[in-house]
């Protein structure tokens, strides 16, 4: 499978969780090919909108600095709420706020740093 299919079925994991959650998802026609900085997928229930770029990685780091500019972008006109989804080598998707990483000015996501999973990013975490 080439990296755009990989990619493209992350995205489409990621639109049908949003939607198996309760939420309206899609994915955003174009994002990789406009010039516009728009997000791979876009979630939105009861007034709340949720932004996912999505990426697939065999290595265990990423640097995504232009994907989170862009991201960070969009996010400020919309409103919504922004996330990266890394999909790393055999492990499920891991979702990170862009908000500390902005902060701290260091935009690679590597393999062992702290992440949310999709119940997280929802407000729907189990408590045990």
């Amino acid at each position: 499978m080439n990296r755009y299919a990989k990619g493209a079925n992350f995205e489409r994991e990621i639109v049908s969780d949003l939607w198996s959650h309760g939420w309206a998802s899609m994915r955003a026609a174009g994002s990789g090919t406009t010039s516009y900085p728009v997000p791979d997928v876009i979630g939105a229930r009861n007034g709340r909108l949720v932004l996912i770029e999505c990426k697939t990685t065999k290595g265990d780091r990423l640097s995504l600095k232009q994907n989170i500019l862009n991201l960070e972008e969009f996010r400020k006109l919309s409103g919504g709420e922004a996330y990266i989804a890394i999909k790393f080598y055999k492990k499920p998707a891991r979702f990170y706020n862009i908000k500390p990483i902005i902060e701290r000015n260091k935009y690679t996501i590597t393999i062992n740093d702290n992440f949310l999973n999709i119940d997280s990013i929802l407000f729907e975490q189990k408590t045990l």
